[in-house]
């Protein structure tokens, strides 16, 4: 499972925040405090980021977004509003495209 951090109310309206190439999920510690008043917040270091393991390659939007599916089902978080910056932007378009019932 991805290296993740949970922050805020349990109950809460669950938000994922994905980080940009390069960086890791501390890239949202400004924005945790608001953001945890009223979410749920699931922040996670991609692939090959952080504390996350890489693995050998090649790396796709689809294998960065299906992890976040695993992350999610394993966290038996059903659904979750998103934001990604960057990278992080693209795996959350590829969801709303392929996993319009989870994102």
């Amino acid at each position: 499972m991805l290296h993740h951090e949970l922050s805020g109310p349990k109950g809460a309206p669950v938000l994922v925040l994905a980080h940009s190439l390069g960086t890791n999920l501390a890239l949202w510690d400004p924005q945790l405090p608001a953001l945890a008043e009223r979410f749920r917040v699931l922040r996670y270091d991609a692939r090959g980021h952080g504390r996350s393991e890489g693995t050998q390659g090649p790396y796709t939007i689809e294998g960065l977004a299906r992890e976040v599916l695993e992350l999610l089902r394993g966290l038996e978080i059903e659904r979750a509003h998103f934001c990604g910056l960057s990278i992080g932007g693209l795996v959350g378009m590829w969801l709303g495209a392929h996993a319009p019932q989870s994102i």
